[in-house]
Order: structure tokens, then sequence, then C-alpha cells
């Protein structure tokens, strides 16, 4: 039998933009809340998401796809993307 399965804290740690070392180089992550063009990573997501109520959405997207270019569109939501660059 298995035991209770284990609830993630969301909540931490909490979301810090920096430089993070990994096995073999570094991750360089960078919080945004600029909307349109957020600039050239290797990877974006939301990271935060304010008043999501009906009609209000965030959306991050590469495009075009391949390009390394991140742009985020929102709408009375305050969100926050998360950039990721691997050096």
């Amino acid at each position: 039998m298995l035991g209770a399965p284990q609830v993630p804290d969301w909540h931490w740690p909490t979301c810090q933009s920096g430089t993070w070392g990994t096995i073999g180089g570094k991750l360089k992550v960078t919080q945004l809340s600029t909307t349109g063009y957020l600039g050239q990573f290797d990877f974006c997501a939301i990271a935060r998401m304010g008043n999501a109520e009906d009609a209000h959405y965030c959306q991050v997207v590469e495009s075009p796809a391949g390009s390394r270019k991140w742009y985020k569109y929102e709408h009375k939501t305050g969100c926050i993307a998360s950039c990721v660059t691997l050096n």
C-alpha cells in the first residue's frame, strides 16, 4: 500500500532572478513583467498570474518557433514571465 500522496508547495522557494549553477554550466533566470517582446531566451513560461477573471488572460509564446524570441501578451492579469538562458 502506498503512503499519502505528496502535495508540492508551489509557494516555496519564491521566484528569483539571477544566475544559478547547474551541472556543466550556468542557468540564468530572469523575471519579466513587460508586455510584448521579452527578448531572446532558451525558454520562458508564466511564473505568476494575478487577477484571472472572465476574459482576462496571460500568454507567453516563442515566435517564430525555434527563434528564441519570446513575447508576453496579457489582459488585466499583471502576469510575470520567468525566462531561462543556458550558458
